[in-house]
């Protein structure tokens, strides 16, 4: 089974608002300014699963700042999910700077079915992810109803490119020690955080970890898969796309031109995401006995 841990779609009147978007949301704004960038919605989401032979997609925001467009943003998705139910798990975003409005918004997507957070921008939400008292509500609901956390991430060097971000291994390790209990998924690789997993004291912390594959040839190139592998496990690395961004057939070729074997390439494709996602898809599981 192949799962893309980390994609992104959007309501199709979001097209029209787009001008208003970039006004009132900070994250949108960080993203969208060129006119290029596309939003996408399921059905073009779909097409793309197709024809690259995915299996399911995990749909995330993007770090919303805006409430009511978040509000909106996660309806889509919980939507999508339920008229897809074996092609689509939905993730909820939220802003922990919103307070006691994000706990009602986690609360509330989750009763509809939202199976995670993210994806959490913690520069354009602007918000701190080692203050313990900013993110201490938003993790206990997260460790109570067993919801990975997807974050962005980023390197402390190399180029820069839109929305990159300062969320460097540095921060990251502060909210890992933090709340050691709750599965943390680190986009991108998490700036470059499994290198630093040859430290005792940093491999000892990333038990509850992981690490998607987002954006991968935009960032690292095609030794990206075989390096982190013999670092940290396959066990800790999800297939990621970060679609529309980049197309997943991309970073799907550089795990079929790796060294992996077999075991650690079903790891990465799919069975890590089932496991943390708790995903039981009984039309996929039932044409493959």
């Amino acid at each position: 089974m192949i799962i893309d841990s980390h994609t992104k779609i959007y309501p199709p009147h979001f097209n029209n608002i787009r001008e208003e978007l970039l006004k009132t949301d900070a994250t949108f704004s960080s993203l969208f300014s060129n006119p290029n960038a596309h939003l996408v919605t399921g059905s073009e989401l779909l097409t793309s699963m197709n024809r690259n032979k995915i299996d399911m997609s995990i749909i995330a925001g993007i770090g919303w700042t805006n409430l009511e467009v978040a509000k909106q943003a996660n309806n889509y998705l919980l939507e999508e999910a339920r008229q897809n139910p074996t092609r689509f798990l939905p993730l909820c975003s939220v802003d922990p700077s919103w307070g006691i409005e994000s706990i009602k918004e986690l609360e509330r997507c989750a009763r509809l079915g939202a199976k995670g957070i993210g994806e959490l921008h913690p520069d354009t939400q602007n918000f701190d992810i080692t203050d313990k008292k900013v993110m201490r509500p938003l993790m206990k609901i997260a460790r109570d109803l067993k919801l990975p956390i997807l974050i962005h991430s980023s390197e402390p060097v190399g180029h820069i490119y839109g929305g990159k971000g300062t969320t460097y291994p540095r921060k990251l390790m502060g909210f890992i020690n933090n709340f050691p209990e709750n599965i943390i998924i680190c986009a991108h690789w998490g700036g470059g955080l499994p290198f630093y997993s040859m430290m005792p004291e940093i491999s000892q912390s990333l038990i509850n970890v992981y690490f998607d594959s987002a954006a991968s040839p935009l960032i690292y190139n095609s030794d990206i898969f075989d390096v982190t592998t013999r670092l940290i496990g396959a066990e800790k690395i999800l297939f990621a796309s970060d679609y529309p961004v980049i197309s997943p057939k991309k970073i799907l070729a550089q795990i079929e031109n790796s060294e992996l074997n077999s075991q650690q390439s079903s790891f990465i494709l799919g069975e890590n995401a089932n496991k943390l996602f708790r995903i039981h898809n009984p039309e996929y599981w039932a044409s493959h006995l």
